[in-house]
């Protein structure tokens, strides 16, 4: 029995070694998160209905090779855009919009219409996207749910189709720190051919966060192709951080943090888009577009005529949530329409939104 006990001791004895070790190269990494080899990766949620674009997802992946430096991954990007639109047969991603609006055949733009109809080929418009992104340690997969409805609140309290999700997470503290981010996926639904564009921006911008966390942008809302859509109302209640700045319309970064209470995740997290809109086509993006009350100027990327927002940088180092500026440049090297370029109303910028364009200037989301 001595020997037996013997080996036992020992073996607990390199059992407690092996941990030790493991917290100092933790503690060595600052207590970052340490990652699978592996990244997750783009994917269409049923590749049967587009095989088409689920080819074009798989040739313009971007390169995780060891060590590549920022010039080499925006080599990469720059090239796998030009292939992306050799293989979808576009040079002006408005064109895109004009190929979509064909197949409505003067119909009212919508979506729930739209996503069931096929291209010439056979490729199914609407598909379900899954992308990388960043979420704050503690932030929880929220379900949403669309519908052809007039109010966002007739598909929160009512039984439409799943949407795919966002993320949640309550407090700033935990949304800036991004040393503790975790690789996670967000799932939303978009044209079939802008679904290679839109697969694009969103793992450039999770890769960038993959060799310098500092660069991690989280990515918690991803809206794409939909008319109305919310959360569930029947999530129960919740409490959330949101900033507030002195007035809406100035440059003053001196902001306060707000805790509001909410009745439901659907109070924040819903949207109904415009009958021109390109998200009723299935051709733009919102990032990160939250509906938080009681606050001044305050949602990540909303709807602002203030200066502050311009800042870009400085608006990400309040809150992460915040668009950086080398997002809207990764955006412009796809050929997406900013919001800096186009009036949303009174002289307002849509901060969260990216789309394809229009044939004219106009009010679009």
């Amino acid at each position: 029995m001595m020997p037996t006990l013997r080996r036992r001791g020992r073996g607990t004895g390199l059992t407690l070694l092996f941990l030790m070790l493991l917290l100092l190269v933790l503690e060595a990494a600052g207590g970052q998160a340490v990652f699978a080899a592996a990244p997750p990766r783009v994917a269409l949620g049923d590749p049967v209905q587009a095989p088409q674009t689920a080819r074009i997802l798989r040739q313009v992946a971007l390169s995780y090779a060891p060590g590549m430096s920022a010039n080499e991954r925006d080599r990469d990007f720059l090239q796998k855009i030009a292939l992306a639109k050799r293989l979808l047969g576009v040079t002006r991603l408005v064109d895109l919009r004009h190929q979509a609006l064909n197949l409505l055949a003067g119909r009212e733009p919508s979506w729930e219409y739209l996503r069931r109809r096929r291209f010439p080929g056979g490729e199914r418009v609407g598909v379900v996207l899954t992308a990388p992104v960043w979420a704050p340690a503690r932030a929880r997969r929220v379900p949403t749910y669309s519908g052809f409805e007039k109010t966002w609140q007739a598909v929160a309290y009512g039984a439409h189709r799943p949407s795919g999700y966002v993320w949640f997470a309550a407090r700033i503290a935990e949304i800036n720190d991004k040393a503790r981010y975790r690789p996670e996926r967000i799932q939303f639904e978009v044209n079939s051919r802008f679904a290679p564009l839109a697969a694009l921006l969103l793992e450039y911008v999770f890769r960038e966060g993959w060799y310098e966390p500092e660069k991690r942008v989280p990515l918690m809302v991803v809206r794409g192709a939909e008319d109305t859509y919310a959360a569930s109302a029947y999530t129960g209640p919740v409490e959330a951080e949101c900033l507030s700045f002195p007035d809406d319309w100035g440059d003053s970064l001196d902001a306060r943090v707000v805790r509001g209470r909410y009745r439901s995740l659907a109070e924040i997290y819903h949207g109904r888009h415009a009958k021109g809109s390109n998200h009723r086509l299935g051709l733009a993006l919102d990032l990160n577009d939250f509906n938080y009350q009681g606050v001044v100027d305050g949602p990540p990327n909303p709807i602002s005529r203030a200066a502050r927002q311009f800042n870009r940088d400085a608006m990400h180092r309040l809150d992460a949530r915040h668009l950086p500026a080398w997002v809207f440049r990764t955006g412009k090297w796809l050929g997406l329409r900013l919001p800096q370029e186009w009036i949303y109303q009174g002289l307002h910028t849509d901060w969260q939104h990216l789309d394809v364009g229009t044939s004219k200037v106009r009010k679009t989301d």
